[in-house]
């Protein structure tokens, strides 16, 4: 039997857990199989992008379709169900308190995924119903609003409850993930709005879905797992819970910074332009925090499959929403503002920054709750290689082509030699087709290493080496790695 310690505490702390965790362990593998699902749509998607006339006829391979369908399986489907796992684990070990209802627990992970699965079928063969990130059909909104509630409100209960009197960082961002989802999709379901409404509507959905709900639980689980996986304190518990409401406060501030020049009232691409700086600053605290805390431990990371995919994952993370929130300046954004760039950004989240985080996660965790030690670390190296690699240079080649795009624009306008429309505008897309390619290549190089790295989760349940299964059990202690940090 083995206890477990968490990533902070006091002294005399004693903690509860139910022995069987099997809601965790059956959402992480489900969110494995739906992290493969989304990365083979965006592949499919990126291919007709680059080939536009490739199944012209069927109409569920429109890129109009694709588009949608792949962001939502990746946001929703793995992200969502990822973030019930993720909830399901750490929140007994950070609170004291038992997983009740587990059973209820695992159903609605299940039929989230279900309706999410039902929703990008429905896009695929009838088109989106909505704006982006809310096009599934209204039939499907409020089932999937009530069971992306579920987790949300079993947290809160077992919060109340605690028998832990700190506050760790870890739980603030798996509650922030829990309520944040449910609340972006109801705002998205909202019709009937008026005037600047559907605009506003549009970019706080989006925007906060991909900055704010998306990778909330990712990061969470990685200020856990590089706790426990090197035996330090977190580096700084003040500066993560800084950059935890530095991005809670300026994450939907600064959504719409995209759309500068759009219709919205001049103050909202104000206060967009000021919060963008908050959502940067947001980025780098997290890289700070995790790269500090293993200063000195590198070893650990290099011979860790986990933390250096907490490491890299990371890394693609900040440097990502870094460049998320640098676009909101004026500047840039009078460059990069409605080209492809964003989308860039967006894959490099979606294809590569959460997936490694949050694989590094059920890497970490399924182990524990399976009895099974992980098995294949050669599978999961190839794969981390192919995935990073692909996703990165795939998410680069879009984001490049956008930086292209609007350059060729800009310059076209201040020269007068081209017009930004009609045969000009053709041309400016005929200059960045070889990006198109390059991007549809590297997303396939991406989807087999996210096949092989989901393999390997599943490979563990079925012929992973046993190991001792962790059983949470009533424990005092009173040394415990990170005490007062995380």
């Amino acid at each position: 039997m083995e206890h477990e310690q968490t990533s902070g505490g006091s002294a005399d702390t004693t903690r509860w857990a139910d022995r069987r965790e099997f809601a965790a362990s059956g959402l992480m593998l489900l969110a494995c199989l739906l992290a493969l699902a989304g990365a083979g749509l965006l592949s499919v998607m990126f291919i007709k992008l680059a080939v536009p006339t490739l199944f012209a006829d069927t109409a569920f391979l429109s890129f109009g379709r694709l588009r949608p369908a792949a962001w939502s399986m990746l946001v929703y489907g793995f992200g969502g169900t990822l973030t019930h796992a993720i909830v399901y684990y750490l929140t007994p070990r950070l609170v004291g308190v038992a997983l009740r209802h587990q059973t209820v627990a695992l159903l609605s992970g299940v039929a989230h995924a279900g309706l999410v699965v039902v929703g990008v079928l429905v896009v695929l063969f009838r088109g989106p119903a909505g704006s982006e990130l809310a096009e599934f059909p209204p039939l499907l909104d409020w089932p999937l609003a009530a069971a992306s509630l579920v987790p949300a409100l079993v947290v809160t209960s077992m919060i109340r409850e605690r028998t832990e009197q700190g506050t760790y960082v870890s739980l603030l961002y798996i509650v922030g993930a829990v309520w944040w989802y449910p609340a972006l999709y109801v705002t998205g379901s909202i019709p009937g709005l008026g005037g600047i409404g559907p605009f506003l509507q549009t970019s706080v959905v989006a925007g906060g879905m991909l900055t704010l709900a998306f990778p909330a639980a990712a990061i969470g689980g990685a200020y856990y797992i590089v706790v426990k996986e090197s035996g330090r304190p977190l580096f700084s518990g003040p500066l993560a819970r800084a950059g935890f409401w530095t991005l809670a406060g300026t994450a939907l501030l600064a959504t719409p910074a995209r759309y500068l020049g759009g219709p919205a009232p001049d103050w909202t691409e104000t206060v967009a332009v000021a919060a963008s700086m908050g959502l940067a600053l947001s980025a780098l605290t997290v890289a700070a925090n995790i790269g500090l805390t293993l200063s000195g431990e590198w070893e650990t990371a290099r011979q860790s499959v986990v933390t250096r995919m907490v490491l890299i994952g990371t890394i693609a993370y900040s440097l990502i929403t870094f460049l998320i929130g640098a676009s909101g300046f004026r500047s840039v954004a009078a460059v990069v503002g409605l080209t492809t760039w964003h989308d860039g950004l967006a894959t490099g989240l979606m294809l590569v920054a959460i997936p490694v985080l949050g694989l590094a996660f059920v890497y970490y965790a399924f182990p524990r709750t399976t009895g099974r030690e992980l098995s294949g670390i050669e599978t999961v190296n190839r794969g981390l290689r192919l995935a990073v690699w692909g996703g990165g240079v795939a998410a680069s080649a879009i984001a490049v082509a956008g930086l292209v795009a609007g350059l060729t624009w800009n310059w076209a306008s201040a020269s007068g030699a081209r017009a930004n429309s009609g045969s000009g505008f053709s041309e400016t897309l005929a200059a960045v087709d070889v990006l198109f390619t390059l991007a549809a290549l590297a997303s396939v190089t991406a989807m087999v290493g996210i096949a092989l790295l989901a393999w390997a989760a599943i490979g563990t349940y079925v012929a992973g080496p046993a190991r001792a299964v962790e059983m949470l059990m009533p424990v005092t202690t009173t040394d415990r790695p990170g005490a007062g940090d995380e």
